[in-house]
């Protein structure tokens, strides 16, 4: 991380009547741009002593700058310090995560563009050529901000001008309207048919899983066999699978550690899923405690593979691409227009508040009166 050049004039001594040497350098001070005088007291003058003290006023000086951080900082500097800070405080997993989408960013901005510099016009238009969706950019957008505003707040660049004006992007293009975050009943059936008739017995199971629990899908990863409870109609979730760093770790939220009640539906699909696992086990000859082991290795379930296999087969087969987070809005859709409240679907699905699933139950609300007013169309309640 570049800071402000000292400007220094080489030392010089000054003689003291007590036969002391005093050693003097000057310096520019950044704030002021004025010349400051610093110096040390030697019992003599010697080639020894000199060295030394140009080390001691050498480290004044650093020590006088080192809080003032050069205003031309890159984004790659300053990503660097932003995710050192970031790991002191935050799992591995989300600054992993926050570095990765940053990096997206910086790769499309250019790593040695100077932070003060940038003008949120650029930004917008830099993102906008990419031709990524506007779901994606708006998260990129939001990561990087929460950078640029780390780095105003701790003094590492004065573009405020750029965190003022810089707003997630409108979808014009209603490329993904609400509908297609969520499954309908007879796309879930179309999506379970089609995967056991290809015999994806792994991937069928893991869907169901997903669909019947709303768990995120490194916690259903993770999962061990023990954690499913059927005797107390529990599943029991206090970890997560890391598929960047490849580690189980402790959950999102303090929230995300629950129990999540086994409904008879859900019974009757892991009592399939064991007798399942219990022979592809024995075929494979495996050892593992996981519930839903990898049919590869035994290991834990591949999140790129799994989530690469529904938004392909979801585009293909349903004509609109689904991911595997979508299968989680999903479930708390369809427990939405059951009646459950946005507190009780939060508490499922491991949410730390309801806000969150606030535009999944107001989804499946105008989904229910839509229904309700489609019946009165249908009703003559007079003549």
């Amino acid at each position: 991380m570049p800071f402000f050049r000292k400007v220094v004039i080489f030392m010089w001594c000054e003689h003291k009547k007590n036969g002391t040497v005093l050693y003097c350098e000057r310096y520019t001070d950044p704030l002021t741009e004025k010349a400051k005088k610093i110096s040390v007291s030697m019992p003599k003058e010697s080639p020894q002593n000199r060295n030394k003290a140009q080390r001691i006023l050498n480290a004044k000086i650093d020590d006088a700058l080192k809080n003032l951080k050069c205003s031309k900082i890159t984004l790659s500097e300053l990503l660097d310090i932003y995710i050192t800070n970031q790991k002191l405080t935050y799992k591995l997993s989300t600054t992993s995560r926050n570095e990765r989408i940053i990096k997206s960013v910086i790769k499309l901005l250019g790593a040695d563009v100077i932070v003060d510099n940038l003008t949120s016009q650029y930004l917008h238009e830099q993102l906008l050529n990419s031709g990524k969706p506007v779901s994606t950019l708006n998260t990129y957008i939001t990561r990087f901000r929460a950078m640029l505003n780390w780095g105003y707040k701790n003094d590492y660049h004065d573009n405020y001008r750029l965190l003022s004006k810089l707003e997630l992007i409108k979808d014009t293009s209603q490329s993904e309207s609400t509908e297609d975050k969520y499954l309908e009943p007879s796309e879930i059936n179309m999506l379970l048919d089609y995967i056991s008739d290809q015999g994806l017995w792994h991937w069928y199971y893991a869907t169901n899983m997903l669909l019947l629990t709303g768990m995120r899908c490194g916690e259903l990863i993770a999962l061990s066999d023990k954690d499913v409870d059927l005797k107390n109609c529990v599943i029991h979730v206090s970890k997560t699978y890391d598929y960047i760093n490849k580690v189980v770790t402790t959950p999102k939220t303090d929230n995300s550690v629950r129990d999540i009640h086994i409904q008879p539906e859900l019974a009757l699909s892991i009592k399939k899923c064991r007798i399942w696992r219990r022979q592809m086990l024995l075929e494979k000859g495996f050892k593992s405690t996981l519930f839903l082991p990898d049919i590869h290795s035994g290991s834990y379930m591949s999140y790129t593979a799994f989530n690469k296999f529904i938004s392909e087969t979801t585009e293909r087969e349903l004509k609109h691409r689904i991911t595997l987070h979508k299968l989680r809005h999903t479930h708390a859709s369809l427990l939405a227009e059951s009646g459950m409240t946005p507190d009780q679907i939060a508490r499922r699905l491991g949410h730390s508040h309801s806000d969150v699933t606030q535009d999944i139950y107001i989804h499946a609300t105008k989904k229910v009166i839509e229904n309700d007013n489609a019946m009165l169309d249908s009703i003559n309640l007079i003549s």
